[in-house]
């Protein structure tokens, strides 16, 4: 998580957590599983600046 986000979290006074309860090795598994979705629809290849964030952001 980013500053912006936990601020954002906090603002709104929502409980900021990495992981769920008991599940130590849990968020390595979510980024894992986040990482291969979006690779699968967008691929592999690098991208820079604000169109690409832009057309990213579409696709959420």
């Amino acid at each position: 998580m980013n500053e912006f986000v936990v601020s954002w979290c906090r603002s709104e006074e929502l409980e900021v957590t990495r992981s769920r309860a008991y599940r130590k090795n849990d968020q390595a598994h979510v980024e894992q599983k986040n990482g291969a979705i979006v690779r699968r629809l967008v691929g592999y290849s690098r991208f820079v600046g604000a169109e690409a964030t832009a057309a990213l952001g579409e696709l959420s």
